[in-house]
């Protein structure tokens, strides 16, 4: 207990004390108050600093926050709790380059502690610097082999840089982020590699919408060895994925009753075993066809619009969480494209969007052409056969983009970076009619990626590929 003496003789003292009390029974405004008071007396209090940047920071006041976490690191240059929240708000404010310098700091710090390494891993990844990342992920997991985020993480710069043989390796710490055993869910043996000839496979899925579209791609492969393969899928993709692949029974997700197999497999197993490099990735990765009603209905619809080509547009994913929004750009980051003279815009968002469309008309002058009675989130034979009959499509990395691939249309996808599906590539290996855009790694400046999209846009529509 420091004596009411001691306070009086330390400059900012009482007033330190008066704000850790505050702070303790919730009084936030009269706590970050006194800290500021303790802090103008005597501005080498490190305490006070922190304490402040911890309450800013639960207000989401993230650039304060970095400022006094940063105080407080310096005045106290070997503690790495310090150096570890000044990163954690830098990287909140997108300055990537300065928290990788704080993460460093705070392993010098703190050397047997694997949080700074994966901290600092994190911030490699946002910057772009895969094989830097990997190696701080693997530092990591050298002092702790069961730190499941850090095989997950490592995982996902191993992909990115296409190093796919030990990044699928990788990619089997799924499992433990979701705290699930697959191999618990059926009674069958679960598939790891062994010759299939003659065997019946359960290939189940898992993941996103997305993800299943572009696993199932090994399909083929599959067949090919000899197994006789069931895939259970995605109610919205059961019509589509029998279409693609008519050698595979496919089924909805649950629907197998009482059959029985010799081996079952998730479907993002699928890619260990068949797409180890990129010279396994097969040239023609087209093969989504949509229903004949589908695309008539569509053609029709979409030659009544007139010449001129018809781009199709999804801006962002239909979940929706504050860091999710992070991975998105603005509408208004779009205006080079919205400028480009006769193309007729597609809408292909498939939530409740008629407010951002009616906005983009007043802000830009620009028609979105959207049929509200189409159900493009469940009816996906109608979504394809709506692809079909599109010049090009440009997308946020939502399922859009693996439709759009799968059927082969000439894509643009607009990513944040985060997309590892191209392995290192401007195409993706996946779905080589698709171009990743990247957003420079470690800004928010999405103009050149909208700059670039639009120059190439431009020059096809100048060639005359429109309908």
């Amino acid at each position: 207990m420091i004596s009411s003496a001691l306070s009086s003789t330390v400059p900012g003292l009482a007033a330190f004390q008066r704000g850790l009390a505050a702070q303790q029974a919730g009084r936030i405004e009269e706590a970050m108050t006194a800290y500021r008071k303790a802090i103008r007396q005597n501005p080498g209090m490190a305490p006070a600093h922190f304490n402040l940047g911890q309450l800013l920071r639960t207000r989401g006041e993230y650039d304060e926050a970095a400022l006094s976490y940063g105080a407080a690191a310096r005045l106290r240059p070997n503690a790495a709790d310090a150096w570890l929240n000044f990163g954690a708000m830098l990287e909140r404010v997108e300055r990537h380059h300065d928290a990788v310098g704080a993460y460093r700091r705070a392993t010098e710090c703190a050397p047997e502690d694997p949080t700074p390494s994966f901290n600092l891993g994190n911030a490699q990844l946002a910057l772009g610097d895969f094989s830097a990342a990997a190696e701080s992920y693997r530092a990591v997991i050298a002092r702790r082999p069961d730190h499941v985020e850090a095989h997950w993480n490592l995982a996902t710069a191993l992909l990115a840089l296409g190093e796919l043989a030990s990044g699928w390796t990788e990619y089997q710490w799924r499992w433990a982020k979701q705290k699930l055993d697959p191999s618990l869910r059926f009674p069958w043996p679960r598939w790891r590699g062994e010759p299939v000839a003659g065997k019946r496979v359960l290939i189940w899925r898992e993941q996103g919408l997305g993800d299943e579209i572009l696993f199932a791609t090994c399909l083929r492969e599959m067949v090919a060895a000899g197994a006789e393969v069931t895939l259970a899928a995605t109610d919205r993709l059961v019509s589509l994925f029998a279409r693609a692949f008519p050698g595979v029974t496919v089924i909805a997700d649950g629907n197998w009753g009482d059959q029985s197999f010799d081996f079952h497999a998730p479907i993002g197993d699928l890619p260990a075993h068949f797409r180890k490099h990129r010279d396994a990735f097969p040239l023609d990765a087209k093969f989504l066809t949509p229903d004949s009603a589908a695309a008539t209905r569509w053609a029709t619809r979409l030659d009544a619009l007139g010449s001129g080509l018809k781009v199709g547009i999804c801006w962002r994913s239909g979940l929706v969480t504050e860091e999710r929004v992070r991975a998105y750009s603005d509408l208004e980051a779009w205006a080079p494209l919205f400028a480009i003279p006769g193309i007729h815009w597609i809408n292909l968002q498939y939530d409740d969007c008629a407010a951002e469309i009616a906005d983009l008309k007043r802000r830009f002058g620009v028609t979105v052409h959207r049929w509200p009675k189409e159900d493009l989130k469940n009816d996906l034979d109608g979504v394809v056969g709506l692809l079909w009959n599109l010049d090009a499509v440009v997308t946020a990395p939502t399922a859009v983009s693996s439709l759009a691939g799968g059927a082969g249309i000439p894509t643009w996808e607009v990513d944040n970076g985060g997309d590892w599906t191209a392995h290192g590539g401007e195409r993706s290996p996946w779905f080589p009619s698709i171009r990743v855009v990247r957003r420079p790694y470690g800004t928010t400046d999405w103009a050149p990626v909208f700059h670039r999209i639009a120059g190439e846009l431009e020059t096809q529509r100048v060639d005359g590929a429109g309908r």
